[in-house]
């Protein structure tokens, strides 16, 4: 415990009770304007100004501060990002916490921790909502049979950067509110690729990836955003041991392929144009489809250049075309 907590007298059971209630109202006025639909715009800004300032002036005690970092430093029940190289100032984990609990998280839970505080850039502090804290914010508002999962499908280099590598995944999440489905997946086709680190375990980047499904289901079915930065958030180690790369020849041509597919298909989902976007996936299946060498080398400069060039694509995607003919050719070689 921290001078400063020393310094504040603690709070009874009673009034940590009562806080408890003091916050939940908070939280749920604040909600309440934040949703509702307002003929003035105006009014309902002010509406929910006034709501925070209540809000804040609650949790801005020195005992209740006190009391935050107790649950955090000492107990443990949400998480901090330090390391050997960064101790998080209190005056942070505070603001943090504070930022938690408007968004309806818990600052201690049976399930674990609900979030990860994280140092961000410019010296502010982000919330990371885990895995726990995702579902619990699914069951609030009425999701039932909450489900996600997630495989490791291996490592992969990245085609732009010789020192990095990306974890393949794929995987679900899923729930059903009011009767109705609702489902997010990533597939072989389209993937989650996180970056690896050599402290990495699988069960610990399936862990993220879940939490990663998870955050777009609840995206989907709440219309909601709570603005994660997936380069300040996914990272919550200030430093890390990057993998080396692995050699391509030491990874099948069937994987390779699949790598680059899997980033030509998300450049194709990115094409607004619905003509131009049925293009484009017309040279990935003409690729795919080519049943020997001779015959995918055929189709090379009378189908597949003539639609590069009239979707005048960049030099980099031309050159991943290329590669992903190359990589298909080296599957069907091996066969």
């Amino acid at each position: 415990m921290t001078r400063n907590q020393n310094e504040v007298k603690v709070l009874t059971e009673q009034e940590a009770t009562a806080l408890a209630v003091r916050i939940k109202a908070g939280v749920d006025r604040v909600r309440a304007v934040s949703v509702a639909t307002a003929e003035d715009a105006m009014q309902a800004s002010f509406s929910r100004a006034m709501a925070l300032r209540e809000f804040y002036a609650v949790l801005n005690r020195p005992d209740v501060q006190a009391f935050v970092l107790l649950i955090g430093r000492e107990f443990k029940e949400f998480e901090i990002a330090d390391s050997k190289d960064y101790y998080m100032p209190d005056g942070l984990v505070i603001q943090g916490a504070i930022e938690a609990l408007k968004r309806g998280l818990l600052l201690s839970h049976e399930a674990g921790p609900m979030f990860t505080l994280i140092s961000g850039k410019g010296g502010a502090v982000s919330v990371l909502i885990k895995e726990n804290g995702l579902r619990y914010k699914l069951r609030q508002i009425g999701a039932t049979d909450v489900r996600a999962s997630a495989l490791s499908l291996g490592l992969r280099p990245r085609p732009n950067n010789a020192s990095r590598s990306d974890m393949v995944l794929i995987g679900s999440a899923s729930c059903k509110v009011n009767g109705q489905a609702y489902t997010v997946e990533r597939t072989k086709e389209a993937p989650l690729l996180l970056p690896a680190y050599e402290s990495d375990t699988p069960d610990k980047t399936e862990a993220q990836a879940r939490r990663r499904l998870l955050r777009d289901l609840w995206v989907l079915v709440s219309g909601e955003c709570d603005g994660e930065d997936d380069d300040q958030t996914e990272r919550v180690q200030q430093v890390e041991t990057i993998v080396a790369r692995i050699p391509e020849q030491q990874i099948s041509p069937q994987a390779l392929y699949d790598g680059t597919r899997s980033e030509l298909v998300a450049y194709a989902t990115g094409i607004q144009d619905d003509g131009m976007r049925i293009a484009f996936q017309s040279i990935l299946d003409c690729i795919a489809e080519a049943e020997d060498v001779a015959a995918l080398r055929a189709r090379w400069q009378p189908e597949i250049v003539p639609v590069l060039q009239q979707l005048q694509v960049s030099g980099k995607i031309r050159k991943s075309v290329e590669k992903l003919c190359q990589q298909r050719a080296a599957v069907l070689e091996a066969t």
